[in-house]
């Protein structure tokens, strides 16, 4: 799933961040990892917290549910802060791509395959690898679990 997504993330990224003469061509990779990450963790987070069913709306809605507009938020408020891209071109990007990206998503397979591939088809574990895999792992032990989220917020 994750080289599933990063392979739709790249192709979908083409014509809105490598064409756009608004994105200077060094920040494209940057953007794009940006992209990647807000994706990765929002659907992360609600797999851990059980909230799948947020993810079955994403997949089957067209941009329009709660989950997606935070994701959408994200994306461009990290991009105009990281990479000083006009908030316009940022909140246009992140219209098209993050409701596109979703909804090739959910062209690739069911719903439940790919809630099992997030997971790993080991639940927890299989998620916390994924978790480690975007950078949640602060302790580098290799998995995602307290310890991190403690090293995160600093308590």
């Amino acid at each position: 799933m994750f080289e599933q997504l990063s392979s739709l993330i790249q192709q979908y990224s083409q014509q809105s961040v490598a064409d756009n003469p608004a994105i200077p061509n060094e920040h494209n990779q940057g953007v794009v990892e940006e992209l990647k990450n807000v994706i990765l963790s929002k659907v992360t987070g609600l797999v851990s917290s059980g909230q799948t069913d947020k993810i079955t709306e994403m997949l089957s809605s067209n941009g329009d549910t709660p989950e997606t507009k935070d994701m959408e938020n994200n994306f461009a408020t990290n991009i105009m802060q990281k990479f000083g891209i006009n908030s316009q071109v940022a909140t246009s990007i992140a219209a098209t791509l993050i409701p596109g990206i979703l909804n090739a998503l959910r062209g690739q397979g069911g719903i439940q395959e790919i809630l099992a591939s997030l997971g790993g088809g080991g639940g927890l574990s299989g998620l916390s690898s994924l978790g480690a895999k975007i950078g949640l792992d602060k302790d580098a032990d290799g998995d995602v679990d307290l310890n991190d989220l403690g090293k995160m917020f600093k308590f």
